[in-house]
């Protein structure tokens, strides 16, 4: 196999890979949205690209379907470059892709949040389209876990970094992963800034009106975490800690 990506093989690459017995794919839905001043606005969807390149490798006979992007942004519109669709269009989308993939033989399908405002819609999504296709459908949490939290503990206390200023939001923990990724080009750290640092998702509960949230609620810089500390080795640490715990969860899901 030289490459794990189902858009950069060929239809004839895929119909062998499936007769191989590479029958599991993982379709992940990220984000093009504000993250910050310092890390693009790709980063959800190119964080997802590579994210899922890893658990496939760890799964073993898995491939990676293009990701999904844009994806539900809402509480990001107030700043330039967010594009946000809705939770019923993000699954229709899923939809699509599900019942084509499962029509080509794929017996196993990941639907993979790496953005949080999909998570919820994917979960539900998925349990829909377990129940229509022939094949396995999963939307297994990744973001947040308690085993990739446990995961990435050790990490963050070697550098002195607190929980909350790891950030849920273009915070430490995002932005190490991104120096350490092939994006880090992308990535201008002179106008890293500290945001919000605390209990974000409490912060959130607070502020909701008729359960939506704006981030300037929280914070007018659009980052939740502190990531001026982040350095490319602590990203290398990171990812090698949390790529495991991503793959025990994933293949849990599948049973």
């Amino acid at each position: 196999m030289k490459t794990l990506l189902l858009e950069e093989m060929t239809s004839l690459q895929l119909h062998q890979a499936i007769k191989d017995g590479f029958t599991t794919i993982i379709v992940a839905a990220g984000s093009t949205e504000q993250h910050g001043k310092h890390l693009p606005l790709g980063t959800d969807a190119m964080d997802g690209i590579m994210v899922s390149v890893q658990i496939a490798e760890g799964l073993g006979h898995t491939l990676v379907a293009p990701i999904i992007r844009p994806g539900c942004s809402d509480h990001h519109m107030p700043f330039a470059g967010t594009i946000t669709i809705s939770s019923d269009l993000l699954k229709e989308i899923a939809r699509a892709y599900c019942r084509c993939l499962s029509q080509h033989g794929f017996k196993r399908i990941v639907l993979l949040a790496t953005h949080g405002g999909n998570i919820e819609p994917l979960a539900e999504v998925a349990k829909e389209l377990d129940a229509e296709l022939p094949c396995k459908v999963v939307s297994p949490l990744i973001l947040g876990h308690p085993k990739s939290e446990e995961a990435i503990a050790p990490v963050l206390k070697k550098y002195g970094i607190t929980h909350d200023e790891g950030g849920i939001h273009s915070g430490y923990v995002e932005t190490v992963e991104m120096l350490a990724s092939p994006y880090y080009p992308l990535i201008q750290m002179e106008y890293a800034q500290r945001g919000f640092v605390g209990d974000a998702f409490a912060a959130i509960d607070k502020v909701k009106k008729d359960g939506h949230w704006t981030m300037t609620d929280l914070s007018p810089i659009g980052v939740l975490g502190d990531p001026t500390k982040a350095t490319v080795q602590a990203g290398r640490e990171l990812i090698a800690a949390s790529v495991p715990a991503y793959v025990e969860i994933v293949a849990e899901a599948l049973g």
